[in-house]
């Protein structure tokens, strides 16, 4: 099954699967309208996009020489748009030759996982995710001995992990961690395998394994080669996970601080590394300390990810009632019912819930009456 050019191949695809548009628009992660546009050639869109469209259904392009008789085309067709006279695209159902044995395809798709989650939440991406997941393993386990594949099965391997970590799949989530240190064992790159047990120490810390949590963020500090900007989150689970173990008071704040006083850091690691450590002072009943860090990371984060600056809104609002301020929650509660229309997150689903039972409280004042009637709007299930 293969088709010339792209509306060909969208089309393909939501005959032999039975799809609507909008199944496809979902698919792709892109609006009805859009593929809309694109089906009946009203868009075009460059040959990157392409590529990481048909990535999340299965398809692949695959390029082939352009036969000297080919007359012109009438329309302007994908092939003249790309590589004008020089070959032309095929767009093919990837079932057979899989692309997951391409180490750059997979970490495109790592990629697209990862935008897609700051972008929507877990929620959405999972069944994309478990599948990204299973193909991966599938090729990996075919090429043992091919290092750029462990490597990018390890960083994939870790984005889904993510994506069922905010989905609420924690068992789900550390398997798929495991599977990336394994995968990451095999690549010569340290980095990675910092990042994964990065993951690890996030959701044993998640599950209140604060032991496991310490673990983990102590080996991924133990591996040597790796940026500033990753020894600076390992340290963050670091503080966090002794946060709440008693007698480690001392030693999570200097991992905290240690953390945050890490340098050259891109704007967007910058804003999640500070909302993070906020949370770690949160966990030491430093809430002054922590709204004041949460708040500078929600404001500027929420250009990049609508899912971190919820969290860290609702992060606030928790703050606030712990440390006996209703008004300053019922603040917080407000921005977050403005976030919540924009993510699908069960890690936020579920703290709202939190922030509703806690203000409980305060219901009886005005202010507090007003947010979490607003909250409880947006979020009915919570109610």
């Amino acid at each position: 099954m293969e088709a010339t050019n792209l509306p060909d191949a969208l089309v393909l695809i939501m005959e032999s699967r039975g799809w609507s548009q909008s199944r496809l628009a979902r698919k792709l992660g892109i609006s009805q309208a859009f593929v809309s546009q694109l089906v009946n050639r009203k868009r075009d869109v460059a040959i990157g996009k392409v590529i990481g469209y048909l990535a999340r259904v299965g398809w692949q392009v695959r390029i082939t020489p352009k036969a000297e008789e080919e007359g012109p085309l009438e329309r302007r067709e994908f092939t003249t748009m790309f590589l004008p006279g020089a070959a032309s695209l095929i767009f093919v159902s990837s079932d057979s030759a899989s692309p997951f044995q391409d180490a750059g395809y997979v970490r495109g798709v790592a990629k697209s996982l990862a935008h897609r989650r700051y972008e929507l939440g877990g929620v959405p991406l999972v069944d994309d995710a478990l599948g990204h997941m299973a193909r991966t393993r599938r090729a990996a386990m075919g090429e043992p001995e091919n290092a750029a594949l462990m490597d990018a099965a390890a960083t994939l391997s870790d984005q889904v992990a993510l994506v069922l970590y905010d989905a609420g799949r924690i068992a789900d989530a550390e398997r798929a961690g495991k599977f990336g240190l394994g995968f990451a064992d095999r690549s010569p790159r340290t980095e990675t395998k910092a990042q994964v047990l990065d993951t690890l120490s996030r959701v044993a810390s998640y599950q209140g394994d604060w032991g496991r949590g310490v673990a983990y963020a102590r080996h991924g500090l133990s591996v040597r080669d790796v940026s500033h900007s990753q020894r600076a989150s390992l340290n963050m689970r670091l503080g966090r996970a002794l946060a709440p173990i008693p007698g480690q008071e001392a030693a999570s704040r200097e991992a905290l601080e240690h953390a945050l006083g890490c340098e050259r850091l891109p704007a967007f690691s910058r804003a999640a590394l500070t909302g993070d450590v906020g949370i770690g002072f949160g966990r030491l009943r430093q809430y002054d300390r922590a709204g004041e860090l949460l708040g500078e990371a929600a404001a500027r984060i929420g250009e990049w990810s609508p899912l971190f600056q919820a969290q860290y809104v609702g992060r606030q609002a928790q703050a606030a009632l712990r440390a006996g301020d209703p008004a300053l929650a019922a603040v917080r509660m407000e921005e977050l019912a403005r976030a919540l229309p924009f993510v699908s997150s069960a890690r936020t689903t579920a703290r709202v819930a939190e922030i509703l039972a806690s203000s409980r409280r305060w219901a009886h004042v005005p202010v507090m009456r007003h947010a979490r009637e607003y909250l409880r709007s947006v979020v009915p299930q919570t109610a």
